[in-house]
């Protein structure tokens, strides 16, 4: 069985809160944050993080990009999941190496299943 620890970062609360209802659902262990400075004390503290989810758009401060960034630098082969309403045309330009982009309002089954597909591709 794969290690399906994942970090969900999203500043919208109900969008959080859904999502990572549905994905405890799924299997995941989901570490919630609401904000990029909240990512990086996660990213700094759990080195068995299967995968990050976030959004790019979260509010003053750093971006969705910088969280894959910064999640990337501590842990190289860390799967990527970005989700958007607004940013699908900076993803190819900002976003990490391999990463994933979902375009919001996503069905949660397109989410577990990038997830999947990510997790896998990174045990493989």
């Amino acid at each position: 069985m794969f290690n399906r620890k994942i970090l969900f970062c999203d500043d919208n609360f109900l969008c959080n809160l859904d999502t990572c209802e549905v994905l405890r659902g799924c299997g995941f262990v989901v570490m919630t944050t609401y904000c990029a400075s909240a990512a990086f004390e996660v990213i700094a503290k759990h080195d068995q993080l299967s995968a990050l989810v976030t959004d790019i758009d979260l509010g003053p401060g750093p971006d969705g990009f910088e969280i894959g960034r910064r999640a990337r630098a501590a842990h190289p082969n860390l799967p990527v999941v970005y989700i958007s309403g607004s940013a699908a045309a900076r993803h190819a330009l900002e976003g990490v190496e391999g990463s994933t982009f979902l375009f919001k309002p996503y069905e949660p089954r397109q989410l577990i299943a990038a997830l999947n597909r990510a997790i896998r591709l990174k045990a493989a």
